[in-house]
């Protein structure tokens, strides 16, 4: 697997989180970092991106995640206000999208896994579900939101179908335990 991108998020991360928790936008453009597609800089996104490279070796992953992570620290414990305040932001935005997708998701059609359109979805919506999961950890979320999120859950769960893991093999290791990232694990029927 190539890890340059999270590698090079995470360089982004380490230069850019104090900007980003200044700015007033909630998803902060970052754009292209020597050919590669970055995504916006948000918390979630670092998270996701520090999960993922939980499961790489090599010095050069482990020297950008002990830099971001000192960043983003530092940053924390500068503004934590405005660094929450975006976290409970972005999980409500994560949950807004979620939401509407459960709510446009065609009835069950007893199909596994297979590739179908409410499949393809699926594999979009685990990223923001990743992402929500890490960002309650991080910094408490309203329990009105909580409670959001515990109702999507069952509605997926009502149609989830036991199979493989569906992010690439090599970051297969950060998800544990497994019974916290279920929604990383088959499809949608």
């Amino acid at each position: 697997m190539n890890w340059d991108i999270d590698i090079t998020f995470a360089g982004v991360v380490a230069e850019q989180f104090d900007e980003y928790a200044h700015a007033e936008v909630l998803f902060y453009p970052v754009g292209g970092v020597n050919g590669l597609r970055m995504p916006d800089l948000t918390l979630g996104a670092w998270l996701e991106t520090e999960w993922r490279l939980s499961a790489a070796t090599g010095s050069a992953a482990l020297n950008a995640v002990q830099r971001a992570r000192a960043a983003v620290a530092a940053v924390r414990a500068r503004v934590p206000a405005l660094v929450e305040a975006k976290a409970r932001r972005e999980f409500k935005s994560r949950l807004d999208s979620m939401a509407m997708w459960l709510e446009d998701l065609p009835p069950q059609r007893g199909a596994g896994p297979d590739g179908s359109p409410a499949q393809r979805g699926y594999l979009a919506q685990v990223h923001l579900r990743l992402k929500a999961e890490l960002l309650a950890s991080a910094v408490t979320q309203p329990a009105d939101q909580l409670s959001r999120l515990c109702a999507w859950d069952i509605g997926v769960r009502g149609r989830l179908m036991p199979g493989p893991f569906l992010l690439e093999p090599e970051v297969a290791g950060a998800a544990t335990p497994p019974e916290r990232f279920w929604f990383l694990f088959g499809g949608i029927s």
